[in-house]
């Protein structure tokens, strides 16, 4: 990064001359905006895409004609956290260019677990490296959501904000992309469309549905891209890392899910995750076939939640929902016998943190089977509140208890690391529906220390 012009950073960007007047510029004032104030801003220099600097020769001298890197970020040495989340053993240097702060980023992501971890998220992460340069949206959108990692990881806060000027500069390019027939339904428009939605998920603290607008404007470009259009590896990553955003738009949006249909089940089988192993990757398949019918089954639960069971109508509605959901039941159950025969299931251990309310917690062979087994406890809280409400027999209270504490005793192992809250904040979204006051308190505080890193899960988006 390199120092800016003078004046405020609304006039900078918008290209007027500021009078720099203390403590808020006139010119902001005029616009009715609150004005950023002079501190030093800094922004990525273009140079040569993954072209790492050259060593300098002996003898050399400071003004030596090396090719500038494509961004240097100059800012205070890089500080050492005790938090296993900010490991930054393998960050040796305070001036690291782009290319270097993905590959960082990249690696931060993955950890606590390995680098070339098959989580899909970590897959398409891996890809950005080499799309950059692809399109200038995606350009800005990667810039600005690795200004943000890399400003909370080394807690400078002027790489935050000016991740957060570079965000404002990726919606216009992403604007443009858009407008343009050419590029509109690229992988690379995508791919922007998915680290926005993501940016907004890890920053925004201020307004908890923000989320949404890009949740929704992914879907729709997904669907109008249409199942034949995903033909590359990574067409295919992309989709496997988007579908979870997108059921849970369907869900929270009332709108139903394009995914639940059989032509997009049949591209979703496609490329599977080989990382995983060619067995629990059909698995993992098949559980997300299912899971796209989990928006459909939790409208209708909450259509029933307040009707008047007395009516024909309702009882007619409730009749059919118990048919759907006793239907997914006894398929989930096969699942999971099936993937239980393809992967170890989790063990107890005692807690490393020496919780009292957990005291004995899961462990997990790898974060992509915690993942996908915290989405079949989350599932299966759905049926039974489903099965509780439809009046089926059975003890369900005590069933939705038991899949909400093994949610719950999922937080130490995958919810750790960068990712970790993004992985966890659905499930225990879900546990915390179900959970009586104790529980509850116990999960906020659990989500009070994840929303430092991913402020989607704040206690209060949750109440």
């Amino acid at each position: 990064m390199v120092a800016r012009s003078k004046g405020c950073a609304l006039c900078v960007q918008r290209r007027v001359k500021c009078d720099q007047r203390q403590p808020g510029c006139a010119k902001c004032e005029t616009y009715g905006e609150p004005c950023p104030g002079y501190g030093p801003r800094f922004k990525f220099i273009a140079g040569k895409p993954y072209r790492s600097q050259r060593r300098r020769k002996p003898g050399a001298d400071q003004d030596g004609s090396s090719p500038e890197p494509l961004a240097v970020v100059q800012s205070q040495p890089l500080r050492q956290r005790t938090s296993p989340l900010y490991n930054l053993s393998s960050i040796a240097s305070a001036d690291i260019n782009l290319s270097q702060c993905l590959e960082i980023m990249t690696q931060e992501i993955s950890k606590p677990f390995a680098a070339n971890s098959a989580h899909v998220t970590s897959r398409w992460f891996g890809f950005l490296p080499t799309v950059y340069g692809r399109n200038r949206a995606l350009d800005s959108t990667i810039k600005s959501f690795t200004a943000h990692q890399m400003g909370n990881l080394r807690s400078d806060s002027q790489a935050v904000q000016y991740a957060r000027q570079l965000y404002i500069e990726s919606l216009y390019r992403l604007r443009t992309s858009l407008g343009n027939s050419r590029e509109c339904y690229s992988p690379e428009v995508f791919c922007a469309v998915m680290l926005l939605c993501l940016y907004e998920l890890f920053t925004n603290v201020h307004d908890a549905d923000a989320w949404m607008k890009h949740a929704k404007g992914l879907s729709q470009l997904v669907e109008q891209r249409g199942a034949a259009r995903c033909t590359t590896e990574f067409d295919h990553v992309l989709l496997k890392a988007a579908r979870g955003l997108i059921v849970m738009y369907s869900l929270f949006s009332g709108q139903r899910c394009f995914l639940a249909s059989e032509e997009w089940h049949t591209v979703m089988r496609q490329h599977p995750n080989v990382g995983l192993g060619a067995d629990l990757a059909n698995q993992v398949e098949q559980f997300f076939a299912y899971f796209t019918s989990a928006p459909g089954l939790v409208h209708q639960l909450y259509d029933l939640k307040d009707a008047d069971f007395t009516t024909p109508d309702t009882v007619t509605k409730a009749g059919d929902l118990l048919v759907q959901a006793l239907a997914m039941q006894s398929k989930l159950s096969a699942w999971l016998a099936d993937v239980s025969a393809v992967t170890p299931m989790p063990s107890e251990t005692r807690s490393a943190s020496g919780d009292m309310y957990y005291p004995t917690v899961l462990e997990y062979s790898d974060e992509s089977v915690a993942s996908i087994l915290c989405g079949f406890y989350s599932y299966m809280v759905i049926i039974h509140e489903i099965l509780r409400v439809c009046g089926y027999p059975g003890d369900h209270a005590a069933t939705v208890v038991y899949f909400r504490d093994q949610i719950c005793k999922s937080v130490d192992y995958n919810a750790r690391g960068l990712l970790g809250p993004y992985r966890m904040g659905f499930p225990l979204r879900v546990a915390y529906e179900v959970a009586d006051p104790a529980t509850r308190a116990w999960i906020e505080g659990r989500l009070e220390r994840l929303s430092k890193v991913y402020a989607a899960v704040r206690p209060q988006n949750f109440g």
